[in-house]
């Protein structure tokens, strides 16, 4: 009899061990913080993003994807819920925003060999897809041991400005400027010093020619009027586009 109800006591007792909260029970947990928000690679494309994009953008680093795309209005309740629990553990490594009003203009994915596996194809085919059904651009940069500034700069152009794909925006003489003129009479004395720097008698342009030509609208990034350009190079050279007078400060640009 008394084996048996020393074995109860010992059973109790281990019950009671098993059911005693431990020192994290009233949910206070002890936490680790991680030393650097970016990794290697991650910081070293971070600086040459810096430099690709200048003051046109702000640079935001880790962003939840669900910060930045919805599910579509008109869902019922659990087809709301499951395309939320699709983005709500996902982010984007980098996101391009408006200067002035933090408006998204384009997210950056930076792969690394992880993305090989089928796991995150899978993953980064449901991204590109919830961007594209977003109309947010993604660019995609394969991660390497070094970066070139310029090249960067312009797959980011290539895809805020397909319009310009294949043509430099590097420095301000690689565009031919073909004259934006706003009033009548900024026209006129635009015309009147080309013919005294060229010594040619020509007869002002008559009033329908001055109509006929476009007007210069205003850069939709920092208000200053833009100026109508040509590209010189690349696959669409010799369109014509608008660009904005401030360039290369602001990278503002018009399709015409």
């Amino acid at each position: 009899m008394s084996t048996v109800l020393l074995v109860i006591i010992v059973v109790a007792v281990a019950v009671l061990l098993l059911r005693k909260p431990s020192s994290s029970g009233s949910g206070q947990f002890s936490y680790r913080r991680k030393p650097y928000l970016l990794s290697k690679a991650e910081r070293s494309f971070y600086g040459v993003l810096c430099q690709a994009v200048g003051d046109n953008a702000l640079i935001f680093c880790k962003v939840r994807v669900a910060d930045v795309l919805a599910p579509q209005k008109g869902l019922n309740r659990p087809s709301w819920q499951q395309a939320f629990n699709k983005i709500s553990a996902k982010h984007f490594d980098f996101l391009l925003c408006d200067s002035q009003d933090c408006a998204v203009k384009l997210a950056i994915e930076l792969d690394d060999a992880s993305h090989g596996s089928a796991k995150r194809q899978k993953r980064d085919a449901f991204l590109e897809q919830a961007c594209e059904s977003a109309g947010l651009p993604l660019l995609r940069i394969r991660a390497a041991r070094g970066y070139g500034v310029v090249d960067i700069r312009q797959q980011i152009e290539a895809v805020l400005f397909p319009v310009l794909q294949g043509s430099s925006l590097e420095e301000p003489g690689q565009l031919e400027g073909m004259g934006a003129e706003v009033t009548t009479n900024e026209q006129e004395r635009v015309g009147s010093q080309s013919e005294s720097q060229a010594g040619n008698e020509k007869e002002a342009p008559t009033e329908a020619e001055v109509a006929a030509r476009p007007v210069a609208p205003a850069c939709h990034q920092c208000g200053e009027v833009m100026v109508l350009r040509k590209a010189r190079s690349g696959k669409n050279a010799g369109q014509q586009f608008w660009g904005c007078s401030a360039f290369p400060k602001c990278r503002g640009v018009v399709k015409c």
